[in-house]
């Protein structure tokens, strides 16, 4: 049986004849099989599935799709669908998905979709060259659509991918198109086309046309070397970087350019020996990065340099001349620089010193970023979104080359670095306790070297009186002839060894006491003793230093710096850095809190606990006066200032340095910074609690002392005819210009005014607010005692109490400003007022004393309250009518029979 030939497509022009014959059985395979096309639910049902005619179908070439679909119609319902026509123009990239969901949306734009395509056409010239770009994207003319196209580009391409054995005859896409450019734009074009061919030659066709557009690229990039090395940028160079770029997006172009740059061949690096000097004087290896910073900025110049001629010869697409200087850069850095700065890292470790090794290796690396930066003259951390999302992917690759460029060294540093900043704090922080304890010796020697000096020049002073008596009787008891006349005679050895002795003596008394006039020498044990006690006291606020911690948290800062710029990398190296940040500041509160301001703080708790303050006037010295402020308790709030300082700048430093670089995020409890920051924070306020409640302690003990000494014993116990003559100086504040405040009162209010004032600004309100609460307390509980120790007057002393009490009151409200110990004080001036009845009113007494008790419940009791009034001159003869009024009877009402 004749077969019969297969039908003939004919190009345009009429020119070229080529014939399709189906090819012969081949084996149906998985990866053969055509992709699974949704059915439409209005189309009649099919007696095999659809898969099985779709792949019948793929066994034929494409002009015999129409043949094929006169079979039956389930064949040409899979040859008309439209999916398979849409798949087909997808593969060649032309089918625009979102233009085609626009007019699936769109009734209106569904019915004009026909005149919408007619009129396009008719104002373009559809040619080989711009056919893709004539696709229409519309939902049921996709068929349409392939058909156009495949009537332009398969008799080119079937015509160029001929079998070699009848290949002899030049193609007709070098004869029709001359030019290179055309001739790229059109195998470009071909290329694509290739992709919807699924029959048994397509794959030998695709192969053949790849080698051509191989033989034809490589003749490009033959032109283009020639036009660089003749440095013809602007005529052959840029002609044939424009055909390649046609042909295939310039990727060949720019990869032949780079071979060519001058940039990777000419460029040399400088020795490694020139950023490693020897100090003269110390000995010591120092680096100096300068030499790194000139190459790298001699080499930015060469790179901008080759970025003209780049822009010279890709002057048609911006978009490849981006793609080659980005390429220079990243080849710059990964073949020139990457080794340079391993073989600097390299001799940094060969040194063996540690401090070496870091800067060069932080030092290399910020260099390679800041040269990155200067080239691109754009911040990655732009706020501009749009150019940070330009420039990231580059980011990321030169990050990636730097990454694996300082892969092997990152863990080595970071390790160095932590170990290194432990190093310097611990030394740091040693070395200021060393100085410390040796002044703090040193001053405890002087003191007690004084105490044996003095007790010497007494001993030889009574050793040399006694020499003097001895040579004086044996002188007086001489025969008169023996002695002749003494006054002429020479003195004898042992009279010129004791005047010698007797004036080194004296000039060494009178040197002492110029030197110690304002700080007089002890001449005792016990006075060299107290007297160290005061140095330690003394010295307490210089037990942790400012200059310590500002030390310590710039050598943090200047790790983290170093440290932070790993942490730019992506992955697991930038994480590891990140966590490195956090270990550096939890070391930094390591030593700097609980190696410094902790041991600061027991030891200033040691020299408070072992403080005793004056018990006598005795203890006062000469003069009888006494300064109003507690030395230890003030140099303690000192000392607690300046741990209130330190802390504010740890939180600025963790602010800055930690929370606002996004390592540490504060609300995560887990994170070693953010649980060591708050025990940091636990520790000071423990061992601020801790010191106040002892310098309350301390201070309520000078004011038992200021009660018990400037409180004269019968200030109290005066008539009214008296009193006034008795009165302290008064503030105008607090009373009127006729009576007021006795000394004592006035005392105890200026020394606790001046220590509470001292804690304002330096801690937070809660603890100032606790503090001065217990001091409120403290101080009424003294003053409680303290009356229940007078012997108060009816007429004189209890204005005088009142006074006083008065003056504590507003003292409160005032100056301590809290309301919760105004009832305490105010039931004491209340107490005050039985001390004003008169003796025969005694009975009002005990009215008076209920009224108080059930004012003020849960303060004073009625046992306290008859403590009190048997505080009163005239107690004896109230004491009966007042125990009635209180009990209900008298003792002597009751009666024994």
């Amino acid at each position: 049986m004749p077969t019969k030939s297969p039908p003939t497509t004919t190009l345009s022009s009429g020119e070229l004849q080529v014939g399709l014959r189906p090819s012969g059985p081949r084996r149906l395979t998985s990866s053969s099989l055509p992709p699974i096309l949704p059915a439409s639910p209005d189309k009649e049902r099919l007696l095999l599935p659809a898969v099985l005619y779709q792949a019948i179908l793929s066994y034929l070439p494409l002009n015999q799709y129409v043949a094929c679909a006169q079979v039956s119609r389930a064949f040409r319902q899979i040859v008309y669908d439209d999916a398979g026509w849409i798949d087909r123009l997808r593969k060649m990239k032309v089918w625009d998905d979102a233009v085609a969901a626009s007019f699936q949306s769109d009734a209106a734009k569904r019915r004009n979709a026909r005149s919408i395509i007619t009129k396009d056409l008719a104002l373009k010239k559809i040619t080989p060259l711009n056919v893709l770009e004539t696709v229409h994207s519309i939902p049921g003319y996709a068929r349409h659509e392939f058909a156009r196209l495949y009537k332009l580009l398969a008799p080119l391409y079937l015509d160029l991918t001929r079998p070699a054995r009848v290949a002899h005859l030049e193609p007709q896409v070098f004869k029709i198109y001359r030019t290179p450019e055309l001739q790229a734009l059109v195998l470009r074009t071909l290329t694509q086309f290739s992709y919807v061919f699924t029959d048994d030659d397509a794959d030998d066709r695709r192969q053949r046309l790849y080698g051509i557009t191989e033989i034809f690229e490589n003749a490009a990039i033959r032109e283009l070397e020639t036009g660089l090395d003749a440095q013809d940028y602007d005529g052959r160079a840029r002609r044939y970087a424009t055909v390649l770029t046609m042909l295939n997006g310039g990727n060949t172009a720019v990869q032949a350019y780079i071979q060519r740059s001058k940039v990777l061949l000419s460029t040399v690096t400088p020795g490694t020996s020139m950023c490693f000097q020897v100090d003269e004087k110390s000995g010591q290896i120092q680096v100096d990065l300068a030499p790194v910073k000139t190459f790298l900025g001699h080499l930015s110049d060469d790179i901008l340099k080759e970025e003209t001629i780049v822009r010279k010869v890709f002057s048609t697409d911006r978009a490849v001349i981006e793609k080659a200087t980005l390429l220079i850069i990243e080849r710059v850095i990964e073949d020139i620089l990457g080794d340079y700065c391993l073989a600097l890292v390299d001799r940094s470790h060969e040194t063996g010193s540690i401090d070496v090794y870091l800067q060069v290796v932080s030092g290399t690396y910020e260099a390679l970023l800041q040269f990155v930066y200067s080239l691109l003259l754009e911040d990655p951390d732009s706020d501009d979104k749009a150019v940070r999302e330009a420039i990231r992917p580059f980011h990321l690759s030169v990050h990636a080359i730097i990454d694996r460029i300082y892969e092997q060294h990152v863990d080595l540093y970071l390790q160095e670095e932590l170990d290194r900043f432990r190093a310097k704090c611990d030394g740091e922080v040693s070395r200021f306790d060393r100085r410390a304890a040796q002044q703090e010796q040193e001053q405890e020697i002087i003191l007690r070297n004084k105490f044996r000096e003095m007790a010497n020049i007494q001993d030889s002073s009574s050793a040399e009186k006694f020499d003097f008596l001895t040579s004086f009787k044996k002188v007086l008891f001489l025969p008169v002839v023996a002695i002749g006349n003494p006054v002429m005679q020479a003195s004898s050895p042992s009279s010129r060894a004791s005047s010698s002795m007797r004036d080194d003596a004296s000039e060494r008394l009178s040197a002492q006491a110029s030197a110690t006039s304002k700080d007089p020498l002890p001449s005792t044990e016990l006075a060299a003793n107290a007297a160290i006690l005061n140095s330690r006291l003394a010295s307490i606020r210089n037990l942790f230093s400012l200059e310590v911690a500002l030390d310590l948290i710039q050598a943090a800062r200047e790790s983290i710096e170093r440290t932070a710029l790993f942490a730019m990398l992506e992955g697991q190296t930038g994480e590891e850095a990140k966590e490195q940040c956090q270990l550096i500041f939890t070391a930094l509160l390591e030593f700097l809190g609980f190696r410094h301001i902790q041991t600061g703080f027991e030891r200033a708790l040691g020299h408070l606990t072992e403080y005793r303050p004056p018990t006598t006037a005795s203890d006062e010295g000469e003069g009888g006066e006494r300064p109003q402020q507690v030395e230890p308790l003030v140099t303690f709030l000192e000392l607690v200032n300046v741990g209130d300082l330190i802390q504010q700048m740890v939180d600025v430093f963790y602010e800055k340095e930690l929370i606002s670089r996004k390592f540490v995020d504060r609300t995560d409890f887990l994170s070693p910074a953010v649980k060591e920051k708050r025990r940091f924070e636990q520790m000071l306020d423990e061992h601020v609690a801790l010191g106040l409640n002892r310098g309350i302690d301390v201070l309520i003990e000078q004011v038992n002392y200021f009660l018990a000494t400037y409180q004269k014993p019968n200030e109290f116990n005066i008539n009214s005819d008296s009193a006034n003559g008795n009165l302290a100086a008064h503030d105008a504040h607090f009373f009127d210009s006729r009576i007021g405040p006795t000394e004592a009162a006035v005392k105890v209010v200026n020394t606790v005014a001046s220590h509470t004032k001292l804690l304002n600004g330096s801690t937070d309100k809660t603890t100032l607010d606790v503090f001065l609460q217990e001091v409120g307390l403290r101080l009424y509980n003294s003053l409680g005692k303290h009356i229940k120790r007078q012997t108060i007057a009816v007429d004189g002393g209890a204005v005088l109490l009142i006074s006083d009490l008065n003056y504590y009151y507003r003292f409160v409200e005032t100056g301590l400003r809290q309301r919760q110990l105004l009832p305490y004080f105010a039931a004491l001036r209340e107490i005050a007022q039985l001390y004003l009845i008169d003796a025969k009113s005694a009975r009002e007494i005990g009215m008076v004393m209920s009224d108080v008790v059930q004012n003020f419940a849960g303060i004073v009791t009625a046992e306290e309250v008859l403590e009190y009034v048997q505080r009163r001159a005239d107690w004896i003869q109230v004491k009966r009518a007042v125990e009635k009024a209180v009990y209900g009877l008298g003792l002597t009402d009751c009666l024994v029979m």
